[in-house]
């Protein structure tokens, strides 16, 4: 009993900020997104109209599939990235690698708008990228696709989610010693085998961290796709933004547009989980 009260003390805390801070304003959203909306008056009552709109409209579900694919397609990217520097810090250079890993630290205290201009100079039409390449000769004329794009969102979320992605595997690999890793080299699990079957099972919770904040991030992002999508990299979080802040706001609309948002996110993040799980059996 002492034990139970102790435990629930502890928990106590966090759990009052989760219900105060994510899953009171979930419930509020979700309420809303039932609601109607005449004269830029919402009114209580219960329609599904706005959720018909937005899983109907061809623009919203064109926007929808842009989304999951910039989302799944940056996840898919800084996970492994991010897991790779992990045990580069952790096992290969364990000394160098907290140097390493306090320096991609510090670049988190950087201005999330600065680093979004960043990559901005980086992947211009007349930016670093491109002065590089065509001084080198490797090609004639600047790339266009790289700036005002689906790649260019995709690679600057990518640059800005790999320090957020590293944290919690790095955190799972911390609980993991080398002699482990030493006895499965031993027991004939090497190079690629050695990370399927021992070490992603033990480090698995960090890596589901990893992809779901690298996902919903993505994917709920609209300050990178304004600054350096353009016109054509319209993700779900502007349309969700401009209800809730534009010229012609519509709560409700918007809170459904989040709520179905939320449910694709958590069914590709099963699906992903699924996969990783089944990955690591063969």
């Amino acid at each position: 009993m002492n034990n139970g009260a102790a435990t629930r003390r502890l928990l106590l805390p966090g759990s009052t900020l989760y219900v105060v801070f994510f899953a009171i304003p979930l419930a509020i959203l979700g309420l809303y997104s039932f609601w109607t909306q005449v004269d830029f008056k919402m009114h209580a009552g219960f329609t599904l109209e706005h959720y018909q709109t937005a899983l109907t409209t061809s623009l919203y579900r064109g926007v929808f599939l842009r989304t999951i694919i910039v989302g799944t397609l940056t996840a898919i990217i800084v996970v492994p990235v991010a897991y790779i520097l992990a045990y580069i810090m952790q096992f290969v250079f364990p000394r160098k690698g907290r140097i390493l890993f306090n320096i991609i630290l510090v670049s988190m205290f950087s201005g999330y708008l600065v680093r979004i201009y960043a990559w901005r100079t980086i992947l211009g039409k007349e930016g670093l990228l491109n002065a590089a390449l065509l001084q080198l000769g490797i090609i004639t004329k600047p790339i266009t696709f790289l700036i005002f794009s689906n790649w260019s969102i995709a690679i600057t979320l990518v640059g800005l989610l790999i320090p957020l992605a590293l944290l919690p595997i790095s955190s799972s690999m911390a609980n993991v010693s080398k002699d482990h890793l030493e006895v499965a080299t031993d027991l004939g699990s090497r190079g690629l085998k050695m990370h399927r079957t021992i070490l992603i099972p033990m480090v698995l919770p960090g890596i589901s961290t990893a992809f779901a904040i690298s996902f919903i991030l993505a994917a709920g992002d609209f300050v990178v796709p304004t600054m350096v999508g353009g016109t054509k990299g319209v993700m779900v979080g502007n349309l969700i933004a401009d209800q809730f802040k534009g010229l012609a706001p519509n709560w409700p609309l918007g809170a459904a547009l989040a709520i179905s948002v939320l449910v694709f996110l958590v069914a590709i993040h099963a699906v992903a989980m699924r996969l990783v799980r089944e990955f690591t059996r063969w």
